[in-house]
């Protein structure tokens, strides 16, 4: 793979991304970007992209707000993290990465949300989305809910949260049994190869995140909320979830199911929170085909590799 890392700018907020094979761009295809979710970091589509897109294909991977690399602008605080500001931030930075251009993004967990809510607000170059194992409601369960529960109860919790952040932060063992608790066997993530390299991927990132800016962005995404704004989505959408995802329950797929008209799901059996690794060739596949599909109906030419 052929890559250039840097930084966009929006609403004050450095984003990190990725911009992969970018000699390999066609015109006439959208530009596909994905989005990680909390608590891993952009380089976590390194080894989570469909196979023909490592050395075949352009894609661009965008950090989300709080997450290095990504760096926060001074007296960033929970009370701006609401549904419109993550719209502002995240389309003001998909549009210095990629222009004008038409745009199909893909989501894990937050980075789902995120995508679902770029939808909701109808950004004009958005040509589909995929949501996998993402969100409408900042209402998580495990480990992670865990975390978004102890930043909720306010500024007396900021401390108690970094302090959890910290210890996983220079902890190996920790952010391995931390990452085993979101999947729904952890005895196989333990044993996968695609976790360790997952795991290897953002441990650099993951070393040096800011406790204090993560606190201020998990308090906020837990008062977040736009399923009244679901049906609003007109662009194609596809929804990828796993049958056991203890982090976002059935319930939130569902009415993301439900509420977005002519969704598409895809729900992977005895699968959580991390397809990628939990049925590794499956959702890669399914991830592959639904980007293909979105380029066919946004009125481009697929891949040959298709």
């Amino acid at each position: 793979m052929k890559t250039r890392e840097g930084c966009v700018e929006a609403e004050g907020h450095r984003l990190a991304f990725l911009a992969v094979n970018e000699h390999l761009a066609r015109a006439e295809e959208p530009a596909v970007v994905f989005i990680h979710g909390v608590l891993a970091s952009v380089n976590c589509w390194r080894d989570w992209v469909p196979p023909s897109f490592r050395e075949g294909r352009a894609w661009y991977a965008l950090g989300l707000p709080a997450h290095h690399p990504s760096i926060v602008p001074a007296g960033f605080h929970a009370s701006q993290v609401d549904a419109a500001w993550f719209f502002r931030v995240m389309s003001g930075a998909l549009r210095a990465l990629v222009g004008g251009r038409p745009v199909i993004v893909v989501g894990h967990s937050t980075g789902g949300f995120c995508a679902l809510n770029l939808a909701s607000h109808g950004l004009p170059n958005l040509a589909g989305i995929v949501s996998v194992a993402g969100f409408h409601q900042g209402t998580w369960g495990s480990v992670e809910g865990q975390l978004l529960w102890l930043a909720s109860l306010g500024r007396w919790a900021k401390y108690p949260f970094m302090a959890n952040v910290l210890v996983a932060r220079h902890s190996p063992f920790v952010q391995r049994q931390f990452a085993s608790l979101l999947v729904h066997d952890r005895k196989a993530f333990l044993a996968s190869p695609m976790a360790q390299r997952f795991l290897d991927n953002i441990a650099p990132d993951t070393r040096a995140q800011d406790p204090a800016a993560l606190f201020e962005l998990f308090n906020g995404i837990s008062r977040l909320d736009i399923r009244h704004a679901l049906g609003r989505i007109a662009v194609p959408c596809y929804v990828l979830v796993g049958s056991h995802d203890a982090v976002v329950p059935a319930s939130q797929s569902r009415v993301i199911a439900e509420g977005v008209p002519g969704a598409r799901v895809v729900a992977f059996a005895g699968a959580g929170h991390l397809p990628f690794i939990e049925c590794t060739d499956d959702c890669l596949r399914a991830l592959e085909s639904a980007i293909d599909d979105l380029s066919r109906r946004h009125g481009r030419p697929a891949p040959a590799s298709a």
